[in-house]
């Protein structure tokens, strides 16, 4: 389940910024829904803390992005939007990407330093591929500099919010089952 869960959110992301770099946008957004929908149907024991740390990540990444692109961080080429101003196809990758914190990327949770670390290093190497690609246009170092330092710390928020969700999910089904049970 866990390579599986990898190579979806690798196929996801490709799609997301070809579909986007090519005019395409609706393609990026409907795969992403349709993979978020697979995913959701196989998360049946923690579906609800899936969907609210989805809808987190979405928010946050919609708001950061488009912090990034109203201070002229980043740019989106005209043939990329849908939505705006950060477009819906960067917030599927926002939520693409909270689809593996549970599974492939399971082994980040609780480390948090870590998962900040690389997201530092990854974070700003998935926008310079999407610029390489032509969904995005940076603006040298600096973009780059205050890419990482958001993803140094935006990873480690949507790992710690996903446990918050999951921990509430999973206590909830212990107790309504003890409070079943008492009240017979």
């Amino acid at each position: 389940m866990k390579i599986t869960n990898f190579i979806l959110f690798q196929l996801a992301w490709f799609v997301a910024i070809l579909s986007a770099a090519k005019g395409i946008v609706y393609v990026g957004v409907l795969y992403t829904v349709i993979w978020m929908v697979l995913h959701l149907l196989l998360m049946t024991e923690t579906r609800n803390a899936e969907i609210k740390s989805l809808l987190f990540a979405a928010f946050i990444g919609y708001m950061l992005d488009s912090i990034l692109v109203v201070t002229g961080v980043i740019i989106f080429p005209e043939h990329t939007a849908l939505g705006g101003p950060s477009p819906l196809w960067m917030v599927c990758l926002w939520v693409n990407l909270t689809m593996t914190i549970n599974l492939s990327l399971s082994w980040l949770k609780g480390r948090y330093v870590l998962a900040g670390a690389m997201a530092a290093i990854a974070g700003p190497l998935a926008y310079v591929g999407g610029e390489k690609l032509g969904a995005i246009t940076l603006f040298g170092n600096i973009s780059m500099l205050i890419i990482s330092i958001m993803w140094c710390f935006a990873m480690p928020l949507l790992i710690w919010v996903s446990e918050i969700f999951t921990r509430q999910q999973l206590f909830q089904k212990q107790i309504i089952p003890l409070r079943m049970r008492k009240n017979k």
